[in-house]
């Protein structure tokens, strides 16, 4: 059975093919579904378990957790609960209150903001990441300004800071880890000259091979290590090559 909405109505519990909503939806109890489309605004409080796509355009908001194997907004959306996904693509503005999976890929154009723990397989993101909790990737690409509250892993790291706002870490930890800062403006996409940000990090940055510029930690240690401009790092450790900009500053450095 579908269920469809054209202008404003609630969604009552159940189990549905489709779910159309044009207009303004709401919905309560537990819903499950093939598919899930809405045209508008969104205020659910349900747990979500959609089996296809979820999609929605303008300002979704729900309370309870959603599960589903794709998710599409444009414009903002907020899930006050957990939230897994094999897909996430959104363009706007983008909340999790709970923890964050996604087992395939996360697209994330604008500001996302996740209150637990972020996973994904490969997540990239353009505009402003925070997370409250640990932020776990194989794959993570990483454009403005990122804050975590504990630890970011991720066999491939890559992080091109704000030129507006410093980013934060706890720790960094993976295989290949790259911290840079072009300069561009992400919103006008120029080169500016106005101050860089740069990327603190509370503990340690570990890996295989670390290039990083416009970085703070207390230690860095991998295999390659190159430490560019603009660095502060009380130790530098490395097995086998090191490279230290020298507009960094180091207060040891030492072979291990």
């Amino acid at each position: 059975m579908d269920m469809r909405i054209a202008g404003t109505g609630c969604i009552g519990a159940g189990e549905y093919d489709n779910v159309e909503i044009s207009g303004a939806g709401k919905s309560e109890g537990f819903i499950r579904c093939k598919n899930f489309e809405c045209s508008g605004a969104f205020s659910g409080n349900s747990d979500i378990e959609c089996e296809g796509k979820m999609e929605t355009s303008g300002a979704f908001k729900n309370v309870g957790t959603i599960k589903t194997k794709e998710f599409e907004a444009s414009g903002s959306a907020k899930n006050c609960g957990n939230f897994t996904a094999d897909t996430i693509d959104v363009s706007g503005a983008f909340k999790v209150e709970g923890n964050c999976v996604s087992a395939v890929e996360a697209e994330i154009s604008g500001g996302c903001g996740i209150e637990g723990n972020l996973k994904a397989a490969e997540l990239e993101v353009d505009g402003g990441l925070k997370v409250t909790g640990d932020l776990e990737a194989e794959k993570a690409e990483i454009h403005g300004g990122i804050s975590c509250g504990g630890l970011i892993n991720a066999e491939e790291l890559y992080i091109e800071l704000s030129n507006t706002v410093d980013s934060k870490a706890e720790s960094i930890g993976g295989s290949r880890i790259t911290i840079e800062n072009s300069g561009r403006n992400r919103i006008f996409g120029f080169f500016s000259g106005r101050k860089k940000g740069v990327m603190k990090v509370a503990e340690s940055i570990e890996g295989d091979d670390i290039n990083v510029e416009y970085t703070s930690a207390k230690t860095v240690t991998g295999k390659n290590v190159v430490i560019g401009d603009k660095c502060e790092i009380e130790l530098v450790q490395y097995s086998e090559n090191v490279e230290i900009s020298p507009k960094a500053k180091i207060g040891k450095c030492e072979k291990i």
